[in-house]
C-alpha cells in the first residue's frame, strides 16, 4: 500500500497571522480618522475668519482714502465720487470679453482655480528663473481682494482657493464678473469700472468704446505701469495686446479690432489736477492695496512725507529745469530723499504732475557710473584695499572699448583715485578680477529689485536701475552697512481710530562690514572733495557718486550727508541724449547740493512755509530779492557759471 507523500511547502494560516492583519486594518482606520478629524480642525483655522461673502453683488468699493505727512498735515486726497454699481449685462458685451481676454481666458471653463494656467505659469517661471507669470483666475483675484490683510502667507493662500471654489459654488460666473468689475483697482484712485471710466474718460461704463473698455482691462496687471495717467506710450502697448488676445479668443473680429486702434488719437484724456505730493502718495496708495484691503471704510494713511523737505525738493528741481533743462536738453529731472530709518522724506518724480504722472524716481534707466558703488563695495569685500594699484590704461574685450570721458591714461593708479575720478577702463579690469556675480549678488542684497545683466558692461551702469532702488543702497554706507528698506507709511487707520496697520520695526541687518563700509566712505567722500562731484560739496561732510550714461542719455548724482542719503536724476523720456556737457556731476550734482543747503539750513533759508502757494506753482511770482527764493535762484546762477 502507497504511503501518501506530505507537501512540506503547504502551510496551515494560523491564528497569529490574521490578527496581525487585524492589527494593521484596526491602525489604518484610526490614522483615518485622525487625519480626518485633523483635517477637520485645519479647515476650520483656515474658514474661521474668512470674509461674509453675502450681498457681494450690491457692495461696491468706494473707501475714500487720505494720505497725511508725518506730523499729521493732510497732502492728498483720494476718493471715488461714483457710486453705480455695474452688472455685466447693462455694459457692452465686450467691456467684460476685453477682462477676461487678457486676465483669465479660461474664466468660463475653471472651476475658479486654473490649474492648467498654474502649470503653464510655473514651467513659465522655471524655465526664465523668475517669476514672469501668474496663475491667478478672476475668482482669486477677488477672493484676495475681500482679504482684510494681504500678507503673502500660506495660510492668506489657502483662504484665497477654498474662498474661490465657495464663490465659484455662491455666484454664477456673471455674477462673480460683475462683482470683480465693481471692486477691482483700476490706478488713480479708481475702484470699479465705472470710477474709472469716469476717472480716464470722463463717462459711465455702459458708454465705454471698445477701444476704451480694452485699455481698461490693460490697466489691472500694474495700474501705475500702464495708466493712460502714468505712462501713456506703455498704455496704448498694453491696449494693443488687449484687442489682439480679444480677437485670438473670437471676440472680436479682426477688422473690429483695426478699427479699434484707429481710435487710439481721437480719445478723450482726462487730465489730472497738478499736485508735485501726488507722486509721493500715487506710490504710497500702491502700498496701501498691499497692506490692507479697506472695504467701505474710509481710511486715513498717516505717511513719512516731510511736507518742507518735499516743498524743497520741488523748489529745486523746477529751477533747475526752468533755468538750465532747456539749454542743456534735459526735459525731466527726479528727485528722492530718504532718512536714516529708510523713511521716503521727499519724492518729486518729474517736472509736473500735472503734465505727466509718471513717476520718474521709479523709472528703470542706466544709472552710469554710479553703479560703480557695487563694484567697488565687492571689490574692498573681496580683500582689495583704496591705496591697491589699478591700470588706467585703454582695454578692448571682443569689440567693446570701454572709454574715458576726459581723463588721460597714466599707467597705474591707486582705486581712490579711479573712484573718485570715475574712471571707466580701471572699473572694468576691478570688476573682471572680481567677477559680475559677486557684483550681481551684492547689488541684490543691497535691494537692488531690477535685473542686472551678468554682462561686464553693467559694471559701467549698462542696466537699468530705478532711482529708489540705488539712492536706498546708498543709504546703507550712511548707516554703518546695515541695509536700508525704504517705506512711505507709518500706519493705516479708519475715521474711527480703529488701526488696520502700523509699520513694523525693521530688523537691522549687515550687509557691509563695518570696516569696508568706512573704506567705502573714504572713497565717496573723495568723490565730492577731489573728484567727478566736486559741485555737490557742502559746508559738513557729504558723500556722492556721479553717474552718466553712454551719449549722455541719463546723468544722476546720488550721495549722503547725515541723516539725509538723495538721489537726482536728470533725461528725457525719450532717450534722447542730453547736452555733450550733461553729466552727473554737473546739474544734478548741484541740484542735490541746493536741495541739502535747504535741508540743513546752510547758506539759504528754506521756502517760506507760510505762503499759499507752493513755492513751485506756475502761478506763483517771484519774490522780492531779499527773499529766500530769490537768493537761490542767484545762487543756482552762481554755480551754473562755474567752469
Amino acid at each position: 500500500m502507497a504511503r501518501k507523500k506530505s507537501n512540506k511547502n503547504t502551510r496551515v494560516p494560523s491564528s497569529s497571522g490574521k490578527s496581525i492583519w487585524k492589527s494593521i486594518g484596526r491602525g489604518i482606520f484610526v490614522l483615518a480618522v485622525l487625519l480626518l478629524v485633523s483635517g477637520f480642525f485645519v479647515f476650520l483655522f483656515f474658514i474661521h475668519d474668512l470674509p461674509d461673502i453675502n450681498n457681494l453683488e450690491t457692495k461696491g468699493r468706494r473707501a475714500s482714502i487720505t494720505f497725511e505727512s508725518y506730523d499729521g498735515k493732510v497732502i492728498a486726497t483720494y476718493g471715488d465720487m461714483f457710486r453705480e454699481v455695474v452688472h455685466v449685462e447693462d455694459v457692452p458685451k465686450y467691456v467684460g470679453n476685453a477682462v477676461i481676454a487678457i486676465e483669465d481666458r479660461r474664466f468660463y471653463s475653471h472651476c475658479g482655480i486654473d490649474f492648467m494656467g498654474i502649470a503653464r505659469a510655473l514651467y513659465t517661471n522655471i524655465v526664465h528663473r523668475r517669476i514672469l507669470q501668474g496663475g491667478s483666475t478672476i475668482t482669486q483675484q477677488l477672493a484676495k481682494n475681500l482679504f482684510l490683510s494681504a500678507s503673502r502667507s500660506i495660510k492668506r493662500k489657502v483662504q484665497e482657493f477654498i474662498l474661490a471654489l465657495w464663490l465659484e459654488r455662491k455666484f454664477s460666473k456673471r455674477q462673480i464678473l460683475s462683482i470683480y468689475l465693481n471692486r477691482v483697482y483700476f490706478g488713480s484712485c479708481a475702484y470699479g469700472l465705472d470710477a474709472a471710466a469716469h476717472r480716464y474718460f470722463g463717462k459711465k461704463a455702459r458708454q465705454l468704446s471698445i477701444y476704451e473698455a480694452a485699455k481698461l482691462a490693460g490697466v489691472l496687471r500694474a495700474p501705475s505701469l500702464y495708466s493712460p495717467f502714468y505712462n501713456p506710450e506703455k498704455s496704448d502697448q498694453r491696449t494693443a495686446l488687449v484687442l489682439a488676445c480679444m480677437r485670438d479668443e473670437g471676440y472680436i473680429s479682426n477688422a473690429e479690432m483695426n478699427e479699434a486702434l484707429l481710435q487710439k488719437d481721437n480719445l478723450t484724456r482726462r487730465e489730472v489736477p497738478r499736485n508735485e505730493n501726488r507722486y509721493f502718495t500715487d506710490w504710497a496708495l500702491e502700498q496701501v492695496h498691499e497692506l490692507v484691503n479697506a472695504d467701505e471704510d474710509d481710511i486715513i494713511v498717516r505717511t513719512t512725507l516731510d511736507t518742507q523737505l518735499q516743498m524743497n525738493a520741488a523748489y529745486v528741481v523746477k529751477n533747475i529745469l526752468e533755468e538750465h533743462g532747456f539749454k542743456n536738453r534735459a526735459n525731466q529731472m527726479a528727485l528722492i530723499a530718504l532718512d536714516k530709518s529708510g523713511a521716503v522724506r521727499a519724492m518729486i518724480g518729474g517736472r509736473s504732475y500735472g503734465t505727466s504722472q509718471f513717476n520718474r524716481v521709479m523709472a528703470v534707466r542706466s544709472s552710469g557710473s554710479a553703479f560703480k558703488y557695487f563694484v567697488y563695495l565687492a571689490a574692498l569685500e573681496g580683500g582689495m584695499d583704496i591705496h591697491d594699484l589699478v591700470s588706467d590704461m585703454p582695454i578692448t574685450i571682443g569689440s567693446w572699448r570701454p572709454k574715458n570721458a576726459t581723463h588721460i591714461s597714466s599707467g597705474n593708479i591707486s582705486l581712490l583715485q579711479a573712484f573718485s575720478q570715475s574712471i571707466n577702463t580701471s572699473a572694468v579690469r576691478i570688476a573682471r578680477k572680481v567677477g559680475m556675480d559677486k557684483i550681481i549678488k551684492k547689488a541684490e542684497q543691497l535691494g537692488i529689485s531690477t535685473e542686472i545683466d551678468s554682462n561686464i558692461t553693467s559694471a559701467l551702469g549698462a542696466s537699468g536701475v530705478n532711482l529708489l532702488d540705488i539712492t536706498a543702497c546708498f543709504g546703507a554706507t550712511m548707516i554703518n552697512g546695515h541695509k536700508m528698506i525704504p517705506f512711505g507709511i507709518l500706519s493705516i487707520r479708519t475715521q474711527n481710530g480703529k488701526y488696520l496697520y502700523k509699520a513694523p520695526a525693521h530688523k537691522i541687518k549687515e550687509i557691509i562690514p563695518s570696516e569696508v563700509c568706512e573704506k567705502m566712505k573714504i572713497l565717496l567722500r573723495e568723490v565730492v572733495e577731489k573728484g567727478t562731484g566736486r559741485q555737490a560739496k557742502l559746508p559738513i561732510a557729504a558723500y556722492g557718486k556721479t553717474g552718466t550714461s553712454n551719449d549722455n542719455r541719463d546723468a544722476s548724482f546720488i550721495g549722503f550727508a547725515s541723516p539725509w542719503v538723495v538721489g537726482v536724476w536728470m533725461g528725457n523720456d525719450d532717450n534722447t541724449p542730453m547736452s555733450p556737457t550733461m553729466y552727473g556731476g554737473f546739474l544734478p550734482a548741484i541740484a542735490w547740493r541746493e536741495f541739502m543747503l535747504l535741508a540743513f539750513g546752510y547758506k539759504h533759508s528754506s521756502p517760506n512755509k507760510n505762503e499759499n502757494t507752493a513755492p513751485h506753482s506756475p502761478k506763483q511770482k517771484l519774490p522780492n530779492e531779499k527773499t529766500p527764493q530769490k537768493r537761490l535762484r542767484k545762487s543756482l546762477q552762481n554755480l551754473i557759471n562755474v567752469p
